[in-house]
């Protein structure tokens, strides 16, 4: 190989090397990510669980403000409507309740939660025979696990009618599918108090107030139960309770003489 071809070879390997070089030290802006907007659903959806929350804590114009906004999304929402309508419920606008219910029914004719609200308002408006359709419809249901609101109501009705056997079978049923249900607890307390078993009334009325916590009805209750069974000590422990929790009430202004 002669000097000068050397010499070509060699210039083109520099002239390739610094062609890498160039290549490799070129700056590319990296791509900026896509945001993918949230399915206007999936929104709805937010904005009615938010409302829920709202609803819970009592802070009704927060909650129904969200639940519009979720409406304006998503109108074929079944769970918004009924929201909304416990809300009217609680403001004591049965006929905005009405109408809610009404939406959310159409929209959910098999959803038995959504009948259950609406029959717990129907008996508050005194349209009994109705409510009761409902709840006994809502027990009936084969795949429907939340009966326990139904079988409590239909409990009362029995008591109502001077059945107590059969409200008893109701309210043990209720408490087979949610063994808190403080409604349940205190009923049953009382009316193990009425056959004087109190040591089983006992029994419901310590599972009822740790779940619904030192109530004045609960309260009242186990102090009846526990001067029932001679227990000087529980008395005196749900009394002195009683009056710190509910100083201003007619049973505590009794009880306060005795201390």
């Amino acid at each position: 190989m002669t000097l000068k071809v050397s010499a070509i070879i060699a210039c083109c390997l520099l002239t390739a090397c610094a062609a890498t070089d160039d290549k490799a030290t070129v700056y590319v802006e990296p791509e900026k990510a896509v945001e993918v907007e949230r399915p206007l659903k999936e929104k709805a959806k937010t904005l009615t669980e938010l409302g829920l929350a709202y609803y819970k804590l009592g802070r009704y114009e927060y909650a129904e403000d969200n639940l519009k906004k979720s409406l304006e999304i998503d109108a074929k929402n079944a769970m918004t409507y009924q929201v909304m309508a416990l809300i009217y419920v609680r403001r004591h606008l049965p006929e905005k309740a009405q109408f809610y219910f009404d939406k959310a029914m159409l929209l959910a004719p098999t959803d038995f939660n959504i009948l259950t609200d609406y029959a717990v308002f129907l008996l508050g408006q005194q349209r009994k025979e109705e409510a009761l359709l409902a709840f006994n419809k809502i027990i009936k249901a084969p795949f429907f696990k939340n009966k326990w609101v139904a079988y409590y109501y239909l409990g009362n009705e029995d008591l109502q009618k001077q059945q107590p056997k059969l409200a008893e079978i109701k309210f043990y049923q209720a408490l087979q599918l949610k063994a808190d249900y403080t409604p349940c607890l205190l009923a049953m307390a009382k009316i193990r108090v009425s056959k004087q078993d109190f040591m089983s009334a006992r029994g419901f009325i310590e599972r009822y107030l740790t779940a619904a916590g030192h109530t004045l009805a609960g309260l009242q209750q186990a102090i009846k139960i526990e001067q029932a069974l001679g227990d000087k000590k529980m008395v005196e422990k749900y009394e002195l309770e009683l009056i710190r929790r509910y100083p201003f009430s007619q049973y505590a202004e009794t009880l306060k003489r005795h201390y």
